[in-house]
């Protein structure tokens, strides 16, 4: 069987049907998702830390939001993407370009020397790369594990968090015995292990295994035998910390070569993207209501992560102690996961209002940061931040799938297309209020702004509605 197109074909051999491992080569696909996420995030948690003093050396912080905009935006946009590639192409083929990019991008921000040069190979080329590899980690894992994927995904997340709490540290001590070029060098070379991560995605069906009979409980996961062309789902239940993004539905697209050789190539990507959103979703009020207010908070998330350690060097910390506030914020944020985690074990909680409360804590925080430079009240602000954000990251899933419960995969898409170009725009309009005003003070009132929109639409969708259903 052809690997691109593997992952898309059942075993239609006898009465068997096959299932997903649950171990086996689905512990090496595990692992190689937790080195994924592990060097995309964990370097990028201390970018602050890495470039300030190249920021510094340019015009100043504000080209910090720009390249940081780009990324995400990036990232978003070739996350789309890379779902419609995994359609017509094997997890390896997608992912090894994925893998490519991102180590491309590292070898050129190693020669930057302008702003405008690191948002094309950190912000464009890197932040394609990571894109490209999102869908590839969670579509493999999601179709390698069932009976095990709560407890792996953990595991995940769990190398996940603590290359965020270790990165900024390490970050600073490689700046201090090697320098900046040096330390760009290294982090490449650490980064080359995601060209072995994402060897190990092998198709499923290279390591399913077979049984006899087929249960419409037990192999609600396994791929339709009668129609070859459909991919693996798990009807059984939602797990937020899985997220399967394939965008639109479930078939395959189909280009007949007849029309598409008449068209041209921007017709072609404009069908494309057509016919994987679906935009009737956006005639929901109570959808377009939770696009944007999970919009404006990952905005401000992002940005916040991104110039917090600029916001306390120029408080005069020494490289150290911003390294230490960001990890403790980690730190922070791996507890409340975990609790979190616990909690919703033995309890039901509402998401979208955990998530609304979280937002309306994390608009204050953002203001109390800049109201004093003591070190100990910014690490107390940090702390809370980081108990805080894990609201923001682990439910934004549930939150969504609540807006749109029979269309997820297509909701999931709009989010990424919004909240890139979201980003696109918001993220260097906030470096353009630091070049004008000279304070960080003014960016995160602009951050705290952007949890006011999500926390203002969201109020008066609630009035509107509760009037509606009584």
């Amino acid at each position: 069987m052809d690997e691109a197109f593997a992952h898309l074909e059942g075993n239609t051999q006898g009465k068997k049907s096959v299932t997903s491992p649950d171990g086996g080569w689905g512990y090496a696909v595990c692992i190689g998702v937790g080195f994924t996420f592990m060097l995309g995030f964990g370097s990028s948690n201390a970018f602050g830390i890495l470039f300030n003093n190249f920021f510094i050396e340019q015009d100043g912080a504000s080209g910090l939001p720009l390249v940081i905009g780009i990324y995400n935006g990036a990232l978003s946009i070739s996350g789309f993407l890379s779902g419609i590639a995994l359609k017509k192409y094997s997890f390896r083929q997608v992912g090894l370009v994925g893998a490519g990019l991102f180590v491309l991008g590292d070898i050129l921000t190693i020669f930057v020397e302008r702003t405008y040069q690191l948002a094309f190979t950190f912000g464009v080329i890197r932040g394609a790369g990571f894109g490209v590899m999102i869908p590839v980690s969670f579509t493999a894992f999601n179709c390698y594990f069932t009976k095990k994927r709560t407890a792996m995904m953990s595991a995940n997340q769990t190398m996940s968090s603590m290359a965020s709490i270790t990165f900024p540290i390490l970050v600073t001590f490689l700046l201090s015995e090697y320098g900046f070029r040096w330390t760009l060098a290294l982090i490449m070379a650490v980064d080359l292990h995601l060209v072995f991560a994402m060897l190990v995605m092998h198709p499923v069906e290279w390591h399913q295994i077979e049984v006899q009979g087929c249960q419409d409980k037990e192999m609600s996961h396994v791929c339709d035998v009668k129609s070859p062309k459909k991919k693996c789902i798990n009807t059984d239940i939602f797990d937020e910390s899985i997220i399967k993004m394939l965008p639109g539905d479930d078939n395959v697209i189909e280009i007949k070569s007849s029309s598409t050789r008449h068209e041209s190539i921007q017709k072609s990507i404009i069908k494309v993207i057509y016919d994987n959103v679906e935009l009737d979703l956006l005639k929901d009020p109570r959808f377009v209501s939770t696009l944007i207010g999970l919009g404006f908070a990952f905005v401000s998330d992002v940005t916040y992560l991104a110039m917090e350690p600029m916001l306390l060097f120029s408080y005069g910390y020494t490289k150290m102690q911003v390294a230490t506030c960001v990890m403790i914020g980690a730190i922070a944020d791996l507890i409340a996961r975990f609790c979190l985690a616990v909690f919703t074990y033995f309890y039901t909680v509402d998401s979208k209002t955990l998530f609304f409360a979280g937002t309306c804590v994390t608009m204050l925080l953002r203001i109390a940061l800049v109201t004093s430079d003591n070190l100990y009240f910014v690490i107390g602000i940090t702390a809370v931040s980081g108990l805080v954000r894990c609201s923001v990251q682990v439910l934004f899933p549930l939150v969504l799938v609540t807006a749109a419960p029979d269309r997820f995969p297509a909701a999931l898409a709009l989010h990424i297309l919004f909240s890139g170009f979201l980003m696109l725009m918001a993220d260097p309009l906030i470096g353009v209020i630091y070049e004008a005003t000279g304070s960080y003070v003014n960016c995160f009132i602009a951050m705290s702004f952007c949890c006011l929109v999500c926390v203002v639409i969201w109020t008066v969708e609630y009035i509107v509605y509760r009037k509606r259903d009584s």
